[in-house]
């Protein structure tokens, strides 16, 4: 079975989530810290990185895999 990671990520303050759709976990990630740049200068891990966001209010994301069906 072929899946896809499904991202949707939004700031706090911002209305609708953002969707991506990755072939990994790994340009997933990539593309939260490209959001949150300025929030990742000490390379933090993606936990410590929501955890921060989410308790500063600042953006949230949510990460699931969804099967590709043919």
């Amino acid at each position: 079975m072929n899946k896809i990671i499904t991202l949707r990520i939004r700031w706090s303050n911002g209305d609708d989530y953002e969707v991506y759709l990755c072939k990994t976990h790994e340009i997933a990630d990539r593309i939260i810290r490209e959001w949150f740049a300025e929030y990742c200068t000490d390379n933090p891990s993606l936990e410590e990185l929501e955890d921060y966001l989410f308790n500063k209010d600042i953006g949230y994301w949510e990460i699931t895999e969804e099967i590709i069906c043919e």
